[in-house]
């Protein structure tokens, strides 16, 4: 592929994950540097509206907004407007790479999300798992690039990168410190992308997204059941099958029941609660660089 002129930092999709809007300030006030030998880089608030209010969105959720089908069937919400004016400002760039920085009040530590299983990415992945090896990798690739239905999407190409556990209209001085770390190094490899100069890179393990797990939900609309508390804050460790996944309220526990190994991630993220989505899964796999 060609090389990448700009790259566009976007902070405040959800108004109220502060590392990212945080961030955002930083490199206006010239305290985190953004930009490199072979582009420019910049910065904004993807929503203010929202930050203003310290609310994850007005209407309804910013990024799920950018998929072919939210482009064609827009709605009057606040974040459709939103999604509307971002891609008529930032969509149909060719040499652009939009990071999207989010928080989570999952244990995550560090994730890069890559929506595309293309050599870049693949080769972002090992660089920076090389440079940052408690990072996790995560590949939600199942879909096309047009029926992703994140902000990122918009532009040619993008990433997300996801910092927790945080809550929600908090900020943490660990967590920002994690986010300053993944985003320069998603910027050097663009960098070194551009100049040709990767060098080695290794094959790693990264994790590949499978599927939601919903809590079952009774009559009054209330769950029955919760994540095992021997689960709780452990995303992205191994959950084999015969082992706890949730504890129902009167009493049983219900077990992992396929052969498949699978990783949880996203456990307890307090933004899913409204959709009684409880945690995500994903395959470990290795990824080949050669």
């Amino acid at each position: 592929m060609d090389k990448l002129k700009q790259v566009l930092i976007v902070a405040g999709t959800h108004g109220n994950e502060l590392s990212g809007i945080y961030l955002h300030k930083l490199i206006k006030e010239g305290l985190y540097a953004v930009d490199r030998s072979t582009f420019s880089a910049s910065s904004i608030i993807a929503n203010p509206e929202a930050q203003k209010q310290n609310i994850r969105y007005i209407d309804s959720d910013l990024n799920r907004e950018f998929s072919a089908s939210n482009k064609v069937e827009s709605s009057n919400s606040h974040e459709s407007k939103v999604a509307n004016q971002f891609i008529e400002h930032h969509a149909n760039t060719s040499d652009r790479l939009i990071i999207d920085l989010h928080n989570t009040t999952s244990n995550m530590g560090a994730t890069l999300i890559l929506l595309a299983d293309s050599p870049f990415y693949r080769m972002m992945g090992a660089y920076v798992k090389q440079r940052l090896p408690k990072a996790n990798i995560l590949f939600e690739s199942r879909k096309s690039w047009s029926d992703q239905p994140y902000l990122c999407t918009a532009s040619e190409y993008g990433v997300m990168i996801e910092v927790g556990s945080q809550a929600h209209s908090s900020l943490k001085y660990s967590t920002l410190e994690l986010m300053k770390a993944m985003c320069s190094v998603v910027l050097d490899y663009i960098e070194k992308h551009n100049l040709k100069q990767l060098g080695e890179l290794n094959d790693y393990d990264a994790f590949y997204y499978t599927e939601e797990v919903k809590a079952p939900v009774g009559n009054d609309g209330m769950r029955e059941a919760v994540v095992h508390p021997t689960l709780c804050g452990r995303d992205f460790e191994v959950l084999r099958k015969g082992e706890p996944l949730l504890a129902t309220l009167c009493g049983h526990d219900v077990y992992w029941e396929s052969d498949n190994e699978v990783y949880p991630h996203f456990i307890n993220e307090s933004a899913y609660s409204d959709s009684n989505i409880v945690m995500a899964l994903a395959e470990k796999h290795t990824v080949s660089v050669r």
